[in-house]
C-alpha cells in the first residue's frame, strides 16, 4: 500500500513555508519556497502521490487553489478562524503554523471553505464585492464631510452632496458660517473624494447590472420581489454551488438567518442567529425582505401580514 502524503502551507505573498509528513505523522521534511506557481508546483509534484495539501483562506488562496489543485489528490482551503486558538497555542511562527496545521489537516479537524473553480467565477464575485465595497467607500466619503460641517457649527444635508441642490451649495454653506479658508479646502478636498466614489459607484454598478442580464440565474433572481440585478448578482455569484451545503439549515446559517443552539448543564436551551456567516450575504438577503415587506403586493408580504395580524 502506498503512503500517503500530507502537505500544509502556511502561505505569504513573497514566501511560503511547507510541512510535509505521511498520514502517520511522520516528518519528510520542511521547506519554504517562493509563493508563485511554478515553485509550489514543483514542491507538491516532488512527493509521492497520493497528496493531500492544505492552506488557510486568505487573500491569495483562491488563486492558489485554482492553479495547484490539480497536482493534488485533494486540496483543501480551510477557515482559519476555527484554526486560531490551536495556533496561538506554544510558540508562533510560520513553520510552526505550517506543522500545527499539517496536525489538524490529518486529524480531520479543518473546515473546508469553498472557493469558486473557475478564474471567470471569482473575477464576476470579485467585481461584485468592490462594488459593494465603493458603496461602504462613498458613504463615508459623504459623512465625514457632513461631520466636518457639524463641528464647524454648519449643517449640511445629503442632498447637498447628492447635487440635486447645486454642486457649490456646501461650499457656500460654509463660507457663511464663516468657516476658516484651510477648513474649507479641507471639506472641497472631501467633496472631489465623495464625487469621485458616486462616479466609481456608478461605473460598477453598470457593469453588475450588465452581467445580471446575461447570466440567466442571476436573471431569474432578479424577477424574486425586494430583489434587483445587484442583489441577484451577489447572491448567485457569493453562493456559487448552493448543493455544497448538506442541508437548508446549513445554507440559513451561511447567509446569516439560520438559528443556532446553545445549551449547558441543566440550564436552558438559547437559541442564536449565526454571527459566523457571510456578512455581504446576510445583507442582501434581509435588505431584500425588507424590500419585498415596502412594496406590499408580492407573496412574501402578504404571508409576512399574515404572521404579523396573528400575533
Amino acid at each position: 500500500m502506498r503512503t500517503e502524503h500530507v502537505l500544509t502551507m502556511d502561505a505569504h505573498c513573497r514566501s511560503s513555508d511547507v510541512c510535509i509528513k505521511t498520514a502517520k505523522g511522520k516528518l519528510i521534511r520542511r521547506d519554504r519556497v517562493s509563493t508563485g506557481i511554478p515553485q509550489l508546483q514543483a514542491l507538491i509534484e516532488s512527493v509521492p502521490r497520493p497528496r493531500r495539501v492544505a492552506f488557510e483562506e486568505g487573500a491569495i488562496a483562491g488563486w492558489l487553489y485554482r492553479n495547484l489543485k490539480n497536482s493534488a489528490d485533494e486540496m483543501v482551503v480551510c477557515d482559519p478562524r476555527r484554526n486560531a486558538y490551536v495556533a496561538k497555542d506554544g510558540d508562533k511562527d510560520d513553520p510552526i503554523d505550517a506543522e500545527k496545521l499539517n496536525d489538524l489537516y490529518r486529524g480531520g479537524f479543518l473546515k473546508a471553505v469553498h472557493q469558486p473553480n473557475s478564474s471567470e467565477k471569482a473575477g464576476i464575485k470579485q467585481l461584485v464585492g468592490i462594488d459593494h465595497e465603493r458603496v461602504v467607500h462613498r458613504v463615508g466619503e459623504g459623512c465625514r464631510l457632513l461631520a466636518l460641517g457639524r463641528r464647524c457649527g454648519v449643517l449640511l444635508k445629503r442632498s447637498m452632496l447628492l447635487g440635486t441642490q447645486g454642486r457649490r451649495l456646501p461650499e457656500s454653506r460654509l463660507e457663511q458660517g464663516a468657516v476658516p479658508a484651510r477648513i474649507r479646502s479641507v471639506a472641497e478636498g472631501l467633496r472631489e473624494s465623495f464625487d469621485a466614489a458616486v462616479k466609481q459607484e456608478e461605473q460598477l454598478d453598470e457593469q453588475v447590472c450588465e452581467l445580471a442580464r446575461e447570466d440567466k440565474m442571476m436573471r431569474r433572481a432578479a424577477v424574486l420581489p425586494g430583489y434587483g440585478p445587484v442583489r441577484a448578482a451577489t447572491l448567485i455569484s457569493y453562493l456559487d454551488a448552493p448543493w455544497r451545503f448538506k442541508s437548508k439549515s446549513a445554507l440559513w446559517k451561511y447567509v446569516g438567518i439560520g438559528l443556532r443552539r446553545q445549551s449547558s448543564g441543566e440550564g436552558l436551551d438559547v437559541v442564536l442567529v449565526e454571527q459566523a456567516c457571510n456578512h455581504l450575504l446576510r445583507n442582501v438577503v434581509i435588505g431584500a425582505a425588507q424590500s419585498a415587506m415596502d412594496q406590499k403586493e408580492n407573496v412574501f408580504a402578504e404571508r409576512y401580514a399574515r404572521w404579523m395580524k396573528a400575533e
